[in-house]
């Protein structure tokens, strides 16, 4: 078991992550970079969900928000050499509604069918709430064509699925190699006394 200040020092480093990650966010100039961040950032907030709960792994990524919005709030935002006003509003709003109920669904799916697919079950919830979230913002806003504005939401969600499901590959192959590895020290264990 992971004693108490373990999980503290854990859990001050992944409020750190947060911060980096969604600072990071408001950088990215691609749509592949973009999702690779959210995934990212996604995964990490799951997986702080799992060690401290859903409220701490919430309140972790709302601090970080916070900080970088401090920090940003003045970025000007350029997408196909547009102005876009109000995105990184737009950008943290979307992380925080969409990862609130990513957050909901792994904690939800976790009891039934483990970690791996749980992350990448809220993975998905995650990228489609954000598409929507950040697709509406530009309905409204009228930056963009219906016709630009769908090409976005699907290039992105695309590459989220893509990054989602190389981790789910690597979780799952993580989990099994640590649960043999246990299930072999079990044995050797079992023997020898």
């Amino acid at each position: 078991m992971i004693n108490k200040i373990t999980l503290n020092k854990l859990y001050i480093a992944s409020t750190l992550l947060f911060c980096i990650l969604t600072y990071l966010l408001n950088y990215c100039t691609t749509i592949y970079g973009c999702a690779l961040v959210f995934t990212i950032i996604a995964i990490a907030v799951n997986a702080t969900t799992v060690l401290y709960g859903r409220f701490k792994g919430l309140i972790g990524l709302g601090f970080a928000v916070v900080i970088s919005f401090a920090l940003l709030w003045k970025l000007p935002y350029y997408i196909d050499g547009r102005l876009v006003n109000g995105l990184i509003v737009a950008s943290f709003s979307s992380l925080m509604v969409s990862l609130y109920f990513s957050t909901s669904a792994l904690t939800r799916f976790c009891s039934r069918f483990g970690f791996a697919v749980a992350n990448v079950l809220s993975l998905g919830i995650a990228a489609i709430i954000d598409g929507f979230v950040i697709g509406l913002f530009f309905v409204i806003n009228n930056n963009f064509s219906y016709a630009r504005i769908i090409n976005i939401f699907s290039k992105e969600l695309s590459y989220k699925m893509f990054y989602g499901t190389l981790a789910f590959i690597l979780i799952f192959a993580v989990i099994k190699i640590l649960q043999k590895g246990a299930a072999i020290t079990e044995y050797k264990r079992r023997t020898l006394t």
